[in-house]
């Protein structure tokens, strides 16, 4: 027969296990309705650009809010030639663009590394700023400090500098 402090022991690492499987399952629950929003709003455009551009093949999404809340995505047509497309969600306007009329992110990024050498990359958005397509560059300085750099997507000249947040 076993003692009564070793049933309350049992009990005791059973009910932690419980709570541990539920709150792991709470956890997953939680995480994946935060990032639900982001997943349909990834379906809408995707959906947006099939049917209204020769874009067939998406390659990767971008968001950018900069006073206009936009999502972006760069594909390829059946014939191989790249696009970016950039779609508006309040005004629900759509703007394809050529790769070869803009820069990419790669030529943006290399734009940024060769003006900001001690600064590293974050994250590279497309996305619509003040009626045009813009590319952002959010990095980080040396001292830890945040910034963001906002590029014409047409020419790769820099817009707007915020840095040292």
């Amino acid at each position: 027969m076993i003692r009564d402090d070793t049933r309350q022991t049992i009990r005791f690492i059973i009910g932690v296990i419980v709570f541990l499987i539920v709150f792991y399952i709470g956890s997953i629950f939680v995480f994946f309705r935060a990032g639900s929003s982001s997943r349909q709003n990834d379906r809408t455009i995707a959906q947006v650009a099939s049917q209204k551009t020769p874009i067939t093949n998406i390659q990767t999404y971008y968001h950018l809010d900069r006073g206009t809340n936009s999502y972006a995505l760069k594909g390829t047509d059946k014939k191989g030639q790249t696009y970016y497309f950039v779609y508006l969600t309040h005004s629900k306007k759509a703007f394809i663009y050529p790769a070869k009329k803009g820069k990419s992110q790669s030529a943006i990024e290399k734009i940024f590394k060769a003006d900001h050498t001690q600064q590293q990359i974050k994250s590279v958005n497309l996305g619509w700023y003040k009626g045009k397509p813009v590319w952002e560059v959010a990095f980080q300085n040396t001292k830890g400090q945040l910034g963001y750099i906002l590029y014409d997507f047409r020419n790769g000249k820099e817009i707007n500098e915020v840095a040292n947040l």
